[in-house]
């Protein structure tokens, strides 16, 4: 390996274990600091979003429709206290989003608000989660447990064995060898935590397991597009070695949101 090769695997672990460290001392401060790096985080990944489509459509949408994105990240610094405040909120920016959409010369501003939405809903629901009394510091560990350990499994069995892509023309280096091996991997794991981590029935976690890794596949996918479309290879560079914020989080796109519901069963 040469000097370079080491210092960017030197660089990417210690980029990698500062943003470990942070992520588990938010969940183990718990609420209201959990919240707080939920909100920043929704921040970050939007603003990265708003890069890609702007890149990516040669247009930028209309200045007033950013501060709209602050709305969900106020609303995570907040209890379950305010349902009516969140769903008046929401209903306004997806009024907004329709209102944008009619008009064909703030089509982009539209797509930003959608897209802007989009990423920040995970962070928005785990924050909900997060303040469940008592805080659910075992669930928000196996969520981040299950992504991490998914990306791993994928990276290195495609790396050694990948043959078979799944979209070349999307995202070259995901194989369906890698998937599978994050597949197992990730279920073995969550059979494993729910046995004898949470004392509980690892049936339906495997189940969780099983429906949230493809979902978060989608979301690497969702996210390596508008990079394709954008022309770039990270979607920033706040993690060095590692690439941005929306690089890490992309897995959460699809999987938080369309697993809540499932997720809220289990906590039961």
């Amino acid at each position: 390996m040469s000097a370079k090769s080491r210092k960017e695997v030197l660089v990417r672990s210690a980029s990698g274990l500062v943003y470990v460290a942070l992520v588990l001392a938010l969940i183990f401060l718990k609420a209201p600091f959990f919240q707080i790096g939920m909100a920043v985080f929704s921040i970050l990944v939007a603003q990265e979003a708003f890069g890609l489509v702007k890149k990516g459509m040669n247009s930028s949408p209309n200045v007033w429709v950013s501060p709209i994105f602050g709305i969900l990240p106020i609303l995570m610094l907040f209890g379950n206290g305010l349902p009516l405040i969140e769903a008046g909120s929401l209903l306004a920016v997806f009024i907004a989003l329709l209102l944008l959409w009619r008009f064909e010369k703030t089509k982009a501003s539209a797509l930003w608000l959608g897209l802007g939405i989009l990423v920040q809903l995970p962070f928005w629901i785990m924050a909900r989660l997060g303040w469940h009394d008592p805080f659910p510091v075992k669930i928000m560990l196996i969520l981040f447990f299950l992504t991490w350990i998914n990306d791993t499994l994928a990276y290195l069995a495609g790396s050694f064995w990948g043959k078979t892509k799944i979209a070349p023309s999307i995202s070259p280096s995901k194989s369906v060898e890698g998937f599978v091996a994050g597949l197992i991997g990730s279920t073995l794991l969550v059979y494993l935590l729910a046995k004898f981590w949470l004392d509980t029935n690892p049936i339906p976690w495997m189940g969780f397991a099983i429906i949230y890794v493809p979902l978060a596949v989608a979301g690497d996918f969702f996210e390596s597009h508008l990079k394709r479309k954008a022309g770039v290879k990270d979607s920033g560079k706040i993690m060095p070695g590692h690439g941005g914020a929306l690089d890490r989080f992309d897995s959460f796109i699809f999987a938080v949101p369309l697993t809540y519901i499932y997720i809220l069963n289990l906590l039961v």
